[in-house]
Order: structure tokens, then C-alpha cells, then sequence
């Protein structure tokens, strides 16, 4: 081909055929590039503010770390997006668009009191002692990755949206009759007489001839059918498999050890009393007195509240920590200068600290390294074997070309069992997953490579398929006379059931306990129960809502599993809301969060009519692919 271009390039024909080629390019593809500068990377614009894909990829990252823990730490973006969790993401992103548009126009802004009062009210920046902790402050900050700056701007804005959200369902009070009513509704209570006719009390059917046998076989063939079986090749690629057959030099593993020599010991801690004035001259006063009296009680005279760190390393002090771990214990030192003030420090105690040597973390460096490796070449081998699988390679190359182990399932249903009713691979934790794929596939076909848990991926190969078939009327003829005799015990049971029900329906002097044991049954009488019970004392659940849409003296049917149930409702007990044991407030708060939430709906509603609201939903769907994920 290269050869008959050469050739032939200098004619007029392929000019001009290039020529048109490069105007369709103009026209279709590169002019676009042209006219919009690339792909958007915006996914939404809200108003004014326009949403990028890097935010949505941010906040979905950081909604699947937050639900992590839920799943074992195993959940995979592709997972995480059918759980409707990137349609969440993008959600979020919007409301606090539209919010942070709707404070800004309605001219809010937070100042800086009220942002130091709400961090000075943040648990997670106080002590053991219920005390702001400037130093836990910045720990937090620094282990979420945000500077002091960073967290203040974010702050400043989810006030700002707070105090809108707050002026719209401030003074919300449900009506003190609605919460009456749906108090009465939730706490009235009804009590009924129960008789439970077992099944299997009306005795022997007998059995089926031959012509009924076959009659009920065949109405009732889902029962007796085998499902669709696969034999499947599974092929994976997983970090442990590769990190066992990497091999570290020692070198290596020393120059690790010295790069991270603080991991592996104690460093020194110490316990420290300090306070943080604004003054210089104050601090300096302060130290001087603490020399003498020590620090509590020099600041005390101050009229300063002195902050106790007990057990602290130098790294958890930012720009006080050298300063504090130059001291000598019992020592007083400064006024040193941070960006919260001055600070005068005393030390009162100090944990020496230790270190390992390199022998004794030698086999820890070891397979953190081994599986730092095996995660950088498990991507790459991902990436050559699914190129390898799109070339036409099979599944058996592949997986020996690339080091994938190879297991084979001779037979497993689309529920992971086995024809015998066992787990077909019980030390498959994807199997779920694996099965989702092959059960979409045609015999003979391979998926395409799959991210699995904990970073590894696998490919599934169908090597057979043997549809679902009805079994032979004698293999399971047991079966099938099992499930004749059962349906006749219930049929005739739910006739009996029909005879108590008229019996008792005769009156109120009709003794419920005496038909039941005249019909063979089991008596009982309910305890008192709501509306929203699911069960009770055996009463099947859908047996609740027809008691309490039945009058006293009104019986009612229902079954179990192996049972016909009959209840008579015995006595309805209301709840008195005016009554000095009423408990209203949780009623009361149910009303008026439902009330919150249908007026801030309403509010969201009102601010997409004020700042539009245009979702791309093609582009998220581009940038966040499996593929590209």
C-alpha cells in the first residue's frame, strides 16, 4: 500500500483526492477541534458556574472512599456508578452550585469570627479535654490533604450555604392536629384470637395414580427443571500471584530502610503544657512567672486557660515542634511565634524513642515492595492482555503468555451452584461477577478483562453450555408425589380453615379456643400490636394490615408456610395524645423533617428555574466509561 501511494502521488487523480480528503477532515473532525478548542471537560453548568469533569471525578472518588468500608473495601468504580453513586456525585455538585449562586446574589457573606467560632466548635479539632487543640487542627487538616487556607475558603462557603438553607426552613412547626392524628395512627394497638391449623394435620391424601401424577408433573414443571449449566475458564491477573516471584535486591531493601528509617521505631513523645496569647509581651511575662511557679499557675494569674498535649511527637507541632523537643523536661521555654499567636511551652514528661533494625523489618520491606511492584506491573500486563484478547489470541495463550493463573469450573448455574447444589468455587470471591459476564456470553466466546477486587482483573471464557431442561418424570417422581401430597394437606387445611371461620363468625360467645382444638388446631392470643408490626407470635404479616382494617369481632384468613392462619379481632386500644404520658416529640420531629424537606425541595426547584440547570450526560457517559475509569 505505502509503495502504490509512492508511486502514484505525484498524479493529479490522488491530489485531489487528498485534497477533498483534508476538507472533510476541515469540515467533520478537525474543524471542530478547531471551532470548540477540544472537548469540553464540563459535565454541568448551573447558571453562571460551569461543572468540570475533574469535580465530578473528585466528589465520586470521594463518595466510593466513604462507602468503601461498607463493601470490605472492595467497591469498583463500575459498581459504585450502578449504584447510582456518580448520579449522586453530579447531584451534590449542583445543589451547592445552586446554593453558593443563591447566597452570592443575595449578598451573604461569612466573616472571619464566625468562621473561627464554628472551627472552635468542631469535635474533631478538640482534646481529650474538650479544648481547641491548635495542633489537632493541623493534623486533621494535613491527613485530609487541605491546608489551613483551603479548609477555611470550603467552610466560608458551606456556611454561606447553610444560612440560606437555614432562612428558608427556620420556623418550621407542624400542625399540632396532624401530629395528634399520626400519633393515634402509629401508637393504636389491636389484640386477636389466633388459630394456627398446621397442614400437616389433616392426615394422610393417600397418593396420586399414574394420571394425576403426570398431570400435576406437567403443570408444575418449573419445580422439577434443572437450570442452564456452564463450564467455564477463568483466567487472572491479581498483585499477590505476581508479587511471590519478584525479586528485591538487598540494596534495595536497605536503601528503603534508611529512606523510611522514622516507620519503623517509636519516635520520641512528649507531653507538654502550653498556651497561645496574641501579645508578645504577655507570652514573655507569662514564661518568666512560669519559671518560677511553673506554667498552670503563671498563666492562671494571666487569666489565660493553659492547653495540655500529652504523648505528642515533634511532627504532630508544626512550627513548634523543634522548639518543644529542644526543651529539657520540667523546662520552661519561649514566646514562640506560629501562626495562631505566641506560645510558651513546658515539658512534663518524655517517652524516649526506639528503632528497629534492618533485620528486624527486612521481610515487612520485603513484601511491600514485592506488592508496590506487583500493583505498578499488574496495570501494564492488564493493558497487554487486553490488547492480546482484541487481537483474536485465545484465553489459554494469553493467560500463559502473561502469567495469569487459570482455574476451570466444569459446571455452575447463573447462582454459583453446582449441579450437586455446592458452591462451584467456593475460593472465587468474584464469582458473582465472573458469572454476570459468562452467563452474557455464547458458547465458545471470552469476555473482555474485568476489574475485580483488590486490584485484580479476570477474563471468563464459556467452554460449554447445557440449557435448562425439564427432568424425567422418573427421576424425580418422589419429588413430584412429595409436592402432590403437599398441595392436597393445604387445600384440604384451607377448607378446614374456611369451617373454623364460619364457626367463629357465629359470635362473640363462640369460643375460639375450643374450635381450634376441635378442628385440630393451636390457639393463641396476640399481645398487643401496631400497625407497622411485622410478625407477630407467628401472625403472618400480611394478616397485621387486614386486623387493622377489621372491626371488632371480624375474623380474618392469611398462611404461612406450612399453615392456614385464622385471626378474630379481639379489642382495639387507642393512644390519648392529651394524655400525661403522651410522647409526642418524635412524632413531632418525623412531621416537621418531612415538612423541611418538601419546602427545600420546593426551594431547589425555585433555584433551577433562577440558575438553569444543563446536565451533558453524553460526556459523563464518555469520560466516565469502564474503559476510562
Amino acid at each position: 500500500m505505502l509503495q502504490f501511494i509512492r508511486n502514484y502521488a505525484g498524479s493529479w487523480i490522488v491530489k485531489i483526492l487528498f485534497v477533498l480528503l483534508i476538507l472533510s477532515f476541515g469540515i467533520w473532525g478537525i474543524g471542530d477541534m478547531i471551532r470548540k478548542g477540544g472537548v469540553s471537560s464540563t459535565v454541568a453548568s448551573v447558571g453562571k458556574v460551569d461543572i468540570d469533569r475533574v469535580e465530578l471525578d473528585q466528589e465520586f472518588r470521594r463518595q466510593m472512599e466513604r462507602l468503601r468500608p461498607m463493601f470490605g473495601g472492595n467497591l469498583t468504580a463500575e459498581q459504585a456508578r450502578q449504584f447510582g453513586l456518580l448520579d449522586q456525585s453530579l447531584s451534590a455538585l449542583v445543589q451547592r452550585a445552586l446554593y453558593d449562586q443563591a447566597a452570592r446574589d443575595l449578598g451573604i457573606a461569612v466573616g472571619p469570627d464566625v468562621v473561627r467560632l464554628r472551627i472552635g466548635d468542631e469535635p474533631a479539632f478538640r482534646n481529650p479535654q474538650g479544648q481547641f487543640d491548635p495542633a489537632l487542627f493541623r493534623t486533621v487538616l494535613r491527613n485530609n490533604q487541605l491546608t489551613e487556607d483551603g479548609y477555611v475558603a470550603i467552610l466560608r462557603r458551606e456556611l454561606a450555604r447553610e444560612f440560606v438553607s437555614g432562612a428558608v426552613s427556620s420556623g418550621v412547626a407542624p400542625p399540632k392536629v396532624l401530629v395528634e392524628d399520626l400519633y393515634r395512627y402509629r401508637g393504636e394497638k389491636r389484640v386477636a384470637e389466633m388459630i394456627t391449623l398446621p397442614n400437616a394435620s389433616v392426615g394422610d391424601v393417600g397418593v396420586p395414580d399414574d394420571a394425576e401424577l403426570t398431570r400435576y408433573y406437567e403443570d408444575h414443571q418449573v419445580r422439577f427443571t434443572a437450570p442452564e449449566y456452564r463450564a467455564l475458564t477463568i483466567a487472572q491477573l491479581s498483585p499477590d500471584s505476581l508479587a511471590k516471584d519478584i525479586q528485591i535486591p538487598d540494596d534495595q531493601l536497605r536503601a528503603a530502610y534508611d529512606e523510611r528509617a522514622s516507620e519503623f521505631g517509636t519516635p520520641e513523645r512528649r507531653s507538654i503544657e502550653m498556651v497561645v496569647v496574641d501579645d508578645e509581651a504577655k507570652a514573655k511575662a507569662i514564661a518568666e512567672a512560669a519559671k518560677a511557679k511553673g506554667l498552670p499557675t503563671a498563666a492562671k494569674d494571666a487569666g489565660v486557660d493553659p492547653i495540655t498535649l500529652d504523648n505528642i511527637a515533634r511532627n504532630e507541632l508544626p512550627e513548634i515542634g523543634d522548639a518543644a523537643f529542644a526543651l529539657a523536661q520540667g523546662a520552661v521555654g519561649g514566646p514562640v511565634k506560629s501562626g495562631l499567636g505566641w506560645h510558651v511551652l513546658a515539658v512534663t514528661a518524655i517517652q524516649p524513642g526506639a528503632t528497629k533494625s534492618f533485620e528486624d523489618v527486612r521481610a515487612q520491606l520485603l513484601a511491600e515492595m514485592q506488592k508496590e511492584k506487583a500493583l505498578d506491573s499488574v496495570y501494564s500486563i492488564a493493558n497487554r492482555v487486553e490488547d492480546q484478547l482484541a487481537s483474536g489470541a485465545s484465553l489459554d495463550e494469553v493467560a500463559q503468555a502473561q502469567g495469569m493463573k487459570v482455574s476451570k469450573i466444569a459446571a455452575v448455574d447463573s447462582s454459583g451452584k453446582a449441579p450437586d447444589g455446592k458452591n462451584a468455587a467456593p475460593d472465587q470471591p468474584d464469582l458473582p461477577n465472573m458469572l454476570k459476564a459468562a452467563f452474557q456470553l455464547a458458547s465458545g466466546a471470552t469476555s473482555t478483562l474485568t476489574e475485580g477486587a483488590n486490584n485484580s482483573f479476570f477474563a471468563v471464557r464459556v467452554d460449554g453450555v447445557t440449557p435448562a431442561k425439564v427432568k424425567p418424570l422418573a427421576e424425580v417422581r418422589d419429588q413430584v408425589v412429595a409436592g402432590w401430597q403437599e398441595d392436597k394437606r393445604a387445600q384440604a387445611a384451607a377448607a378446614k380453615a374456611e369451617e373454623i371461620v364460619g364457626k367463629l363468625k357465629q359470635g362473640s360467645e363462640a369460643a375460639a379456643q375450643d374450635v381450634a382444638t376441635q378442628a385440630g388446631g393451636s390457639f393463641a392470643m396476640t399481645a398487643p400490636f401496631t400497625r407497622d408490626a411485622k410478625s407477630v407470635e407467628g401472625l403472618p404479616a400480611e394478616m397485621v394490615g387486614k386486623l387493622f382494617a377489621a372491626k371488632p369481632g371480624e375474623v380474618v384468613t392469611g398462611t404461612s408456610s406450612d399453615a392456614q392462619v385464622v385471626a378474630r379481632l379481639k379489642e382495639v386500644i387507642p393512644v390519648d395524645p392529651k394524655a400525661s404520658d403522651a410522647n409526642l416529640a418524635s412524632v413531632e420531629s418525623t412531621v416537621a423533617q418531612g415538612m423541611e424537606s418538601d419546602i427545600m425541595s420546593q426551594f431547589g426547584n425555585a433555584l433551577r428555574k433562577e440558575y438553569p440547570v444543563d446536565i451533558h450526560h453524553a460526556r459523563i457517559d464518555q469520560f466516565f466509561a469502564t474503559g476510562n475509569q
